[in-house]
């Protein structure tokens, strides 16, 4: 059962990353799923794997106690970011941007900043997640938001995150 959740997952990312600038229509163009210069996708990759070993250094494994089952770190690090940086960076920055825009708030730095809020909230409601925690998943939210502004696309910060992920649960299991 995990190899086809497995080959289910790689088949999606596959399809995800071929369909890039293509979803054009039917609100999917919210999401700004469009291509973006290699120097783009290694500096977000250098920015999650930076992000990831400061977060892994401060909460030194904080995590260790748990034994989390395959299938709930193969979707921490594939779908997850995935999912989560199409609605927060697609479809909340296109919303919130405008809003904030209709308030005379025009700037960039402000949509980055609530859709960070709003993405930490999100994380809120898991058991036993603390403030510092908090803290740092809004940090890691803003910086999303600024790969996201960046860029003009989620692909990006999709990046970002997968390997953020990547390198915590990795740091949780090695260090």
């Amino acid at each position: 059962m995990q190899f086809a959740g497995i080959a289910f997952t790689l088949g999606l990312l596959w399809l995800m990353w071929s369909v890039r600038g293509k979803l054009t229509s039917h609100g999917f163009e919210c999401v700004h799923w469009v291509p973006v210069s290699r120097r783009s996708m290694v500096r977000a990759a250098a920015a999650g794997a930076g992000a990831g070993i400061l977060i892994a250094w401060l909460f030194g494994g904080y995590d260790k106690s748990a034994n989390p089952m395959f299938t709930d770190v193969w979707m921490a690090i594939t779908l997850g970011p995935l999912a989560e940086e199409l609605i927060f960076r697609g479809y909340l920055f296109w919303v919130i941007g405008p809003l904030l825009a209709r308030l005379k708030v025009r700037s960039g730095a402000a949509t980055v900043f609530v859709v960070a809020v709003l993405f930490a909230l999100a994380h809120a409601a898991k058991s036993g997640i603390t403030g510092p925690q908090l803290l740092a998943i809004f940090g890691t939210g803003m910086l999303y938001g600024w790969l996201r502004l960046d860029s003009g696309s989620t692909v990006p910060p999709v990046i970002a995150h997968i390997v953020f992920n990547t390198v915590i649960y990795l740091a949780a299991v090695f260090v």
